[in-house]
């Protein structure tokens, strides 16, 4: 909103050119169907313009397509070389690493980190989980309950507080 603010503030200055920078582009993850891109990033694409943006710099956009909804130029930086460079040269002993991705979707871009650093590459499948978004959506009402699992060293046994009330409760008996 802020951003929309300056540049509307800008373009009321007579400003030629007004380039925003947007290291995270919001809601770029949000409301999407399938092979498509966001719903609600193209109304902020379009919202950008009608503020008055000449030219955006944004990084590691989620996909590609998003450069397609503005009416402008969208330069899209990669942090990948610089993120490979800073473990080359400050993790002494990257080369015991193992690249992991988080989820069979994430695989693509961890296997591209593996090759580059010459790593091996580890991917964690399990059952499909409900997104954040999903559940934000009322799609899930009310929340699902996970199955948390509590440390045994954190959970109060249930003798010992029977005993403790026995106790406390016969005392007051007498």
């Amino acid at each position: 909103m802020e951003l929309l603010i300056m540049a509307y503030a800008l373009k009321t200055s007579c400003a030629r050119n007004i380039i925003g920078v947007i290291p995270y582009f919001p809601y770029s993850k949000q409301s999407k169907m399938r092979k498509r891109g966001s719903i609600v990033c193209k109304l902020l694409a379009s919202m950008l313009a009608k503020a008055g943006l000449t030219h955006i710099i944004t990084m590691d956009l989620h996909q590609k397509e998003i450069q397609g909804f503005f009416s402008f130029p969208v330069d899209n930086l990669r942090a990948s070389p610089f993120l490979l460079q800073y473990i080359q040269e400050e993790i002494p002993n990257y080369r015991n690493a193992v690249i992991v991705a988080k989820s069979p979707d994430a695989a693509k871009r961890a296997q591209s980190y593996a090759e580059r650093l010459r790593l091996g590459l580890a991917v964690i499948h399990g059952e499909a989980q409900c997104t954040e978004l999903d559940m934000d959506d009322g799609r899930h009402s009310p929340p699902m309950v996970k199955n948390a699992t509590v440390h045994p060293g954190l959970e109060l046994p249930y003798c010992v507080w029977t005993d403790l009330h026995n106790t406390q409760h016969s005392e007051s008996v007498q």
